[in-house]
């Protein structure tokens, strides 16, 4: 009778290792629900090295969800998001996650897109309908704990022509979203009189989530590319040091040919990083390249492209040593798919993602040669273009922000969706 009266009779009595060896092993968003209630709790899951051992058991647990955004999506009156896990991507749960319920998009903004993904947070874009109109507002939201983050006006603001990029820098421990302004000049040429268009690259600015404001760099986005993939590689390597982010460009003298410009989240500097031969020059064979990240290495999908059908195999090369043209590796062909079957991505335990011409997508394990098949739910009903798909794992990674009132608003956004939440569990 003696030893169960010594044993602890709450939460808050257990040791602190034995808290966390059973909290670590909960998705984060029943920790996020459950860190009112208990003091310990909430203290350990707002412990840095708690987060990061969380964050790491999630991923190879195959916790990862894959996320579909419909392009240009709405948040109000549609359907924009719907989950799959990974492990049986056929099946859907439109409830996976939620934009907080007091948190309101301004009224003239009716169209959104994702800008990246990156350990548990999603930065997402709203534009306005309004042309012209004032500038998109960007957002970093966390769906576990039900936090949102609105950015702050940029620095320099009034252009339309805008692009964004959103990653993790693991030297500082930082979220950070990069914006390149693109502006359009018009000219006549002096021997033919004809009217041609012209393209600069403003100033880039770089948005701190630690620091929680906006600041202009000094390196600027290389002037001898025109234009870019959407598609948004982040590389974390393995060692944990390199937070880069990749774009797929166009050179300007030489359209057919293709060039990686890389940027670094630590040095805010940006690189350029060579093509392999076979696939940089698109002259003679016409290709379509996608960029992914397999097993931390950078890596690109390449095919040849006849109009908008794939004509043959998918060659998948990859980067053995970072930012060595020469270390460009073929690692995979995938040729065992029939019909206009093409990649789109990879997920974060390493599956290549397929989308076929009616819109079927498809998880590809290339080691265990397996293939899951899968849909999305009333994609033509819902969106403007093709779909996004973000691999997603739950965390409980979020920054604090910089000043006061933006943690007010945090505590009342948590507070709001509090009883909601107790009650969904």
């Amino acid at each position: 009778m003696e030893s169960l009266q010594k044993q602890p009779k709450s939460m808050e009595e257990l040791p602190e290792e034995v808290l966390a060896e059973i909290i670590i092993r909960l998705p984060a968003k029943r920790i996020g629900q459950l860190r009112c209630v208990c003091k310990p709790l909430n203290a350990l899951s707002s412990n840095p090295s708690f987060i990061k051992s969380h964050l790491h058991r999630s991923i190879p647990n195959n916790d990862e969800m894959l996320l579909v955004f419909h392009n240009k999506f709405c948040f109000e009156g549609g359907k924009p998001i719907t989950a799959h896990p990974s492990r049986s991507p056929h099946i859907v749960n439109p409830n996976f996650i939620k934009l907080p319920v007091n948190f309101n998009i301004p009224s003239a903004y009716n169209c959104s897109s994702v800008i990246g993904s990156v350990n548990g947070l999603i930065c997402f874009v709203v534009w306005s309908s309004i042309v012209p109109g004032p500038d998109p507002i960007i957002y970093i939201w966390n769906p576990s704990l039900s936090a949102v983050r609105t950015l702050p006006p940029f620095t320099i603001r009034g252009f339309d022509d805008l692009y964004f990029r959103f990653g993790f820098d693991p030297k500082t421990d930082d979220f950070k979203v990069v914006k390149l302004t693109r502006l359009l000049h018009m000219y006549i040429h002096y021997q033919s009189g004809v009217k041609k268009n012209c393209f600069d690259w403003l100033q880039v600015e770089v948005y701190s989530m630690r620091k929680g404001s906006w600041k202009i760099i000094n390196d600027k986005f290389p002037s001898h590319v025109v234009r870019f993939s959407d598609e948004v590689v982040s590389i974390t390597g393995n060692d944990g040091r390199d937070g880069r982010l990749h774009w797929l460009c166009n050179v300007v003298s030489r359209r057919a040919k293709q060039t990686i410009i890389a940027f670094d989240l630590a040095t805010e500097t940006f690189s350029e990083i060579y093509l392999p031969d076979s696939i940089a020059n698109n002259k003679q064979e016409p290709r379509k390249q996608v960029l992914g990240d397999l097993a931390g290495k950078l890596c690109v999908m390449s095919y040849i492209e006849d109009g908008d059908i794939k004509d043959g195999d998918v060659e998948v090369w990859v980067m053995n040593e970072y930012g060595v043209a020469e270390s460009w590796v073929k690692r995979h062909i995938l040729s065992q798919f029939s019909g206009n079957v093409v990649p789109i991505g990879i997920t974060l335990s390493n599956e290549f993602i397929l989308q076929g011409d009616d819109d079927s997508l498809a998880l590809y394990d290339h080691i265990a040669a397996k293939v899951k098949s899968f849909k999305v739910i009333d994609i033509n009903r819902y969106s403007y273009g093709t779909v996004q798909i973000v691999p997603y794992v739950d965390s409980l990674v979020w920054i604090a922000p910089a000043n006061r009132v933006d943690q007010q608003q945090l505590r009342q956004m948590f507070v709001a969706n509090f009883g909601k939440l107790i009650t969904d569990w």
